[in-house]
């Protein structure tokens, strides 16, 4: 193992431990009914974000193998971005607060070098305004899973140790496995006090301003020729954007929270199932991580990604048909309700073929 790893692995360490501390210490309910500042966990998770950034470029070792130069401002703007953009989503002026969103994901792509083109077919100005829509919509994808904070952790954490494999394998380079390796410690505390029952949760908004932190990291990855697989770490989210917009828009549902739309909520049956889905979801997630690994040794940039996205959407569609919650959703329970279901049917089958082919005695 590298020695940027190791580095990456105390971190990852040292932010849990610490994380842990701060946050157990957030003497607030679940969901209070009037708003404190001093009490919101949004916060403190962004400023825990904002040591760890200047700790890992500051402190760990340099490494020089990136095709992209990076600078503290690579690290330390999206989080100071996000704390500004925080103060929109406490406002709750939808249209507002996406359109500085929006303009925030503009200025990071225009940051971005010039030879970085995620779009070959695009002009430059096209392409850095396609991947500001991008950086959006993955803030807009993590604030779906504000309903229930523990998937909303899980998908960061996702995505954060699928760069550092990336690393591990000498596809990412050091410095990023390193700070995602750190990132990573924090968003498993947070997920230490979310799981289910869940001590802790964010507020309105706060999972969505850490998707424009996780959006600007995963910006980096993209340079380093390994947006593939960042778009296949993220697949789940993308998937429950799509569920969103369909039963929104063509089903014609209305919910007085966005986030219950998504296939998640309606799994867990309004929190009775919680648990059993952010299990499941947990197991899905992972399957992502290890596709995105599969990716490095694809020459196509689309096909494994579009299968990726196919497997996660036929895996929520088989957990919201009509079989009972509590079966579904675990995948062995499943698979063996599945094969018990077959072998019965062509059972079946049988005993009825057979029935039509006896022939009467003469008794009969």
């Amino acid at each position: 193992m590298s020695e940027a790893l190791w580095y990456g692995i105390g971190g990852l360490l040292l932010f849990f431990t610490v994380s842990t501390f701060v946050f157990s210490r957030i003497k607030t309910n679940i969901y209070p009914e009037e708003y404190e500042f001093g009490l919101d966990p949004c916060w403190y998770v962004l400023g825990i974000f904002l040591i760890a950034s200047l700790a890992v470029y500051f402190v760990f070792p340099t490494y020089f193998d990136m095709i992209k130069t990076y600078s503290w401002v690579d690290f330390v703007l999206p989080v100071v971005l996000a704390v500004l953009l925080y103060f929109f989503h406490l406002l709750d002026v939808g249209w507002l607060t996406w359109s500085v969103t929006f303009a925030a994901a503009l200025g990071v792509s225009f940051m971005q070098p010039d030879d970085f083109i995620l779009f070959p077919t695009l002009s430059p100005w096209q392409d850095k305004v396609a991947v500001a829509a991008i950086i959006t919509l993955i803030s807009f994808g993590l604030g779906l899973l504000n309903g229930m904070a523990a998937l909303a952790s899980i998908q960061f954490t996702a995505v954060m140790m699928t760069v550092a494999l990336l690393a591990y394998f000498g596809i990412m380079p050091q410095l990023l496995g390193a700070m995602a390796l750190t990132y990573m410690g924090i968003m498993l505390a947070f997920l230490f006090l979310s799981w289910p029952p869940e001590k802790l949760a964010m507020n309105i908004g706060g999972f969505s301003v850490l998707g424009f932190v996780l959006g600007c990291f995963m910006l980096n990855g993209a340079a380093e020729y390994s947006e593939a697989s960042m778009f296949i770490a993220v697949a789940y989210m993308a998937v429950e954007i799509g569920m969103v917009l369909y039963n929104r828009f063509i089903k014609s549902e209305s919910e007085e929270y966005t986030f219950m739309y998504t296939a998640y909520y309606h799994l867990s049956n309004q929190g009775e199932y919680e648990k059993e889905v952010v299990v499941s979801l947990l197991k899905l997630m992972g399957l992502n991580v290890i596709m995105a690994m599969v990716q490095t040794a694809a020459h196509d940039l689309i096909a494994l990604p579009i299968f990726t996205a196919a497997i996660n959407l036929w895996y929520l569609s088989i957990l919201s048909g009509d079989t009972k919650p509590e079966e579904l959703l675990s995948i062995s329970k499943w698979g063996i309700r599945a094969v018990k279901g077959v072998v019965q049917k062509k059972r079946g089958k049988k005993e009825t073929k057979g029935k039509r082919t006896k022939k009467k005695t003469p008794e009969e």
